[in-house]
């Protein structure tokens, strides 16, 4: 009898270790997964903010390009702003880099957004006085406080994968 209780005793102790070890193992390899998962997104949003800011920038660039160009051709004879009628070339610019602007500030983080609420300001009052020849007094290259690099800091702290 006590052979009996012994050999019921040890199966349940040996049944209670294997239960309480496939609990501990589900739990593991469940916080594993949501974890890996997790880590998934967050790679795929940062991809996906890449290409978007990408997008911006090259789209931001074409904008001020062509303005600069409209500023050599008219910065003789330059043209109030306010009068100044936006060429269609500079419209459908401004309209593809708002496009842009939309689909970057959507992916966006909150600081990344301000930024480029800033910089789009800046754009937006920049390009038609260029392209108008009535000034480029905005633009200073050695300026690293200038909105365009807040800008891209932001972008670049955001996408910079945390450190595992």
């Amino acid at each position: 009898m006590l052979t009996l209780i012994g050999t019921l005793g040890g199966v349940f102790i040996t049944a209670l270790f294997g239960l309480l070890t496939a609990h501990f193992s589900q739990r593991w390899q469940y916080r594993r997964v949501e974890q890996e998962h997790r880590l998934q997104i967050e790679r795929e949003i940062r991809t996906a903010r890449h290409e978007a800011y990408a997008r911006l920038i090259v789209a931001a660039q074409a904008l001020f390009d062509k303005a600069m160009e409209y500023y050599k051709v008219n910065q003789a004879q330059p043209t109030p702003t306010a009068e100044y009628p936006a060429p269609p070339e500079l419209d459908k610019l401004d309209t593809e880099f708002e496009i842009r602007r939309v689909e970057a500030f959507l992916l966006a983080s909150a600081p990344v957004q301000a930024e480029l609420d800033t910089y789009t300001e800046w754009l937006r009052t920049f390009w038609p006085e260029a392209a108008s020849g009535t000034g480029i007094f905005m633009v200073d290259d050695a300026n690293k406080d200038h909105p365009y690099h807040h800008m891209l800091r932001a972008m670049q702290t955001e996408l910079t994968p945390p450190s595992q």
